[in-house]
């Protein structure tokens, strides 16, 4: 698993003040697949967006405003975003708790509070973490807040657990 070089996926556009129980409703939590993939549907239903699951082979790279991820920062809706194909979440700013369980999951994390007025549901962009930059389509270039080292290293593992694990074994 780890950190790419560069990951690329379709944009799910999000706004300000994006609450865990709306992204990913508590009566959809379980430990069936297709259960939680139910669960972020509606989360996309509720929250307004074009993007289709036919549409999503590609991946899916939130974009989103301010204080993303705010409410019960159930570590369950992280997991449901991980399993239905989230691949990096950039946000204007981030709900702490929220944010440290995407990154303990291996999901990317990024501040860029540049990016969101300048694209649309379903656009490709290109997170380079070699470069620290963003490329959206037609070749517009925003660069993002850089990585904590320890942050960093903890994707490159693929997730704290496999991290610590590395830790313990020297690897």
């Amino acid at each position: 698993m780890g950190l790419q070089e560069i990951i690329s996926g379709r944009v799910w556009k999000l706004g300000d003040h994006v609450n865990t129980d709306v992204l990913h409703p508590s009566s959809y939590f379980s430990l069936d697949a297709e259960r939680v993939e139910e669960g972020i549907m509606e989360g996309m239903e509720r929250l307004g967006t074009a993007l289709r699951r036919q549409s999503l082979e590609d991946g899916l790279i939130i974009v989103a405003g301010e204080n993303f991820g705010c409410g019960s920062s159930r570590e369950t809706s992280v997991r449901g975003l991980r399993h239905f194909g989230v691949r990096g979440v950039v946000a204007a700013s981030f709900a702490r708790i929220f944010m440290r369980s995407l990154i303990n999951l291996g999901i990317p994390t990024l501040e860029c509070r540049e990016i969101q007025p300048l694209v649309r549901d379903g656009q490709k962009v290109h997170l380079n973490f070699k470069e620290e930059w963003i490329e959206l389509e037609g070749g517009k270039w925003i660069s993002f807040s850089p990585l904590d080292l320890h942050v960093k290293k903890i994707l490159e593992a693929g997730g704290l657990i496999p991290y610590l694990r590395g830790e313990k074994h020297g690897i």
